[in-house]
């Protein structure tokens, strides 16, 4: 059972979770509608209230230009609730035990910390790191005929938020990692 701490803040992490899938899928949709009249914008061009602006100012008709302007408030909306969903779950997590540490890696910042923190809870309720490893689903299935053992994917059982919050922060550490640099 999770401290009341804990579950306020994991409910805080999959709200703003929620906003920002809602948030791409609008984007997606404005992606979308530009795509079909010609237009391919980069993958990151909406994530600026400039590049918004730009859209709407995009000469269509005036069908259109509703929609995308309606689909452009939503965003705006979610992009103000993400925001301070994003800024009350960063202050309640440097409260709590182990927030220093984690964020003291490179990748994770003070949302994924609260995430990951918020889902395991007390970390002492798991006996080790393997349980606590398959709590979030990043241990492989391991499928067993007679006396052959195979180990496949990871299995995905678990806690979805947290493990995509770890992959997230193992991409994010990769790309700005000195070995993975000279691997390239």
């Amino acid at each position: 059972m999770k401290s009341k701490q804990h579950a306020e803040l994991a409910s805080l992490a999959q709200t703003r979770d929620t906003l920002v899938k809602q948030r791409s899928a609008l984007k997606n949709k404005i992606n979308n509608l530009l795509s079909a009249r010609g237009l391919n914008l980069p993958k990151e061009a909406l994530s600026s209230e400039k590049k918004l602006a730009e859209v709407l100012a995009l000469p269509f008709d005036e069908m259109v230009q509703i929609e995308l302007r309606v689909i452009a408030d939503q965003i705006r909306g979610l992009n103000k609730g993400i925001t301070e969903l994003g800024e009350v779950i960063a202050e309640a997590s440097s409260e709590l035990e182990g927030h220093r540490s984690l964020i003291s890696i490179k990748g994770i910042g003070a949302t994924t910390s609260a995430i990951l923190l918020s889902v395991i809870g007390d970390v002492n309720d798991f006996p080790d790191e393997k349980r606590l490893a398959s709590y979030f689903g990043i241990v492989p299935r391991v499928a067993n005929s007679n006396q052959i053992q195979h180990s496949g994917r990871i299995h995905k059982r678990g806690t979805k938020l947290g493990r995509t919050a770890l992959v997230q922060s193992a991409l994010i550490a990769a790309k700005y990692s000195p070995v993975s640099e000279e691997l390239l």
